[in-house]
């Protein structure tokens, strides 16, 4: 009975220290603010100094308190250093404190002013602070696509702020600022703030892959073949999952309907990318998308805007889907050039042996009569043997 009255009280103590220390810090920030409201700018300084050296991680309030007084005079801060210093002081206490409710002010302040080494202090703080607040991260991230923009434009930012806000977006991890960092990463920026922002990239909360693909869906042409290098070289991203950036990628270049000239090469470049990362991935879930892409580069290789080696690899596509569907169309392209051969048209070698090629990895027995007729036809001796190759892969 006395081991548990003992315990009582200690707990009765403990609880009564607890709630003690709990009045004497409320008593203290109500004593800072106090004091704050009262006190010439000096003393103002000196107050948030002697809060942030007492470690008490509640006086939060305070330093919203000082963020809101320089707000109130903004005009004057050109012309008074010591407004931005309270700035720089309370924004890392407000950083320390993870007092969210100045996250407003603080992106208030930022606004107000240009000065690097307060913007560079606000974006810090807001880094911890703006977490888990859509509109906060929404303006920083507009605010990044202006300087990406301006970069752009053939002007150089303020770098220093640039990089604390591309640190702070990949503290908060929203997925929402991926296409703003995206774009820094890839826009030209000097080594650093490029590698700060792959860096950075890799922070963003959901998969890379999906992050990618909203690149590849949402943004402009040259990024969306950014995003598909970036897949497609990234070491941690699976092999199944760079096929499924590669198949979506090249949906997105075969149905855009570009008019400009420069747009159409860049989306070929994708559907070239796209085509090859499929072939080495057999990726046989893509093959209407394959079948489109050889239709589609067999039309540019003829109007000679498209090279032959694309064209041979639009072929090697087909024959890597490993489908009866991949086989019936390259059967009824065998057809067409055997039709070609029996009117006396010259046929690239290169084209009807990768053809032939193809259609003996692809085994189906579609292609049986098509690849017999070849033997008939007056075709070199090195065509008309890979064709009888090509029909003992057959299968039946």
């Amino acid at each position: 009975m006395k081991k548990i009255l003992l315990g009582f009280f200690s707990a009765l103590l403990m609880f009564a220290a607890t709630t003690t220390r709990a009045q004497d810090k409320e008593a203290l920030l109500k004593a800072h603010m106090r004091n704050f409201e009262m006190a010439g700018i000096e003393v103002k300084i000196q107050i948030l100094e002697d809060a942030a050296a007492s470690g008490i991680k509640e006086l939060g309030p305070l330093y919203l308190q000082a963020l809101d007084y320089v707000l109130s005079n903004t005009a004057l801060i050109p012309a008074d250093g010591r407004l931005r210093q309270i700035v720089v002081l309370a924004a890392g206490q407000i950083k320390e404190s993870g007092h969210a409710a100045a996250r407003y002010s603080l992106w208030d302040l930022f606004k107000a002013d240009q000065d690097i080494m307060l913007r560079v202090s606000v974006l810090n703080s807001l880094g911890v602070v703006g977490k888990g607040d859509p509109s906060i991260i929404q303006e920083m991230n507009r605010w990044l696509d202006a300087q990406n923009s301006f970069f752009n434009s053939g002007k150089n930012p303020d770098f220093q702020v640039l990089k604390a806000c591309i640190a702070a977006l990949a503290e908060i991890g929203d997925s929402s600022s991926f296409p703003a960092i995206f774009s820094a990463a890839n826009i030209g920026y000097p080594g650093e703030i490029a590698a700060l922002s792959k860096n950075a990239l890799m922070e963003i909360e959901g998969d890379l892959d999906q992050n990618l693909k909203g690149i590849i869906k949402n943004q402009p042409i040259a990024d969306k073949k950014r995003a598909l290098v970036m897949a497609l070289e990234h070491e941690g991203l699976e092999d199944d999952r760079k096929a499924e950036v590669a198949e979506f990628a090249m949906d997105m270049a075969l149905h855009m309907g570009l008019t400009d000239a420069g747009q159409r090469a860049i989306a070929r470049e994708i559907r070239f990318e796209a085509a090859k990362a499929l072939m080495e991935r057999k990726w046989s879930r893509a093959t209407p998308l394959a079948i489109e892409h050889f239709y589609a580069t067999l039309l540019e290789y003829e109007k000679a805007v498209s090279t032959k080696n694309s064209f041979l690899e639009a072929i090697a596509t087909l024959g890597s889907m490993g489908s009866h569907e991949a086989a019936v169309r390259l059967t009824q392209y065998l057809v067409l050039l055997n039709s070609y051969s029996e009117r006396g048209q010259r046929i690239d070698d290169q084209i009807i042996l990768a053809v032939i090629v193809n259609l003996g990895v692809l085994g189906d027995k579609v292609a049986f009569d098509d690849l017999m007729y070849v033997g008939y036809l007056n075709y070199t001796s090195q065509i008309k043997k890979a064709a009888r190759k090509s029909l003992e892969n057959l299968k039946w």
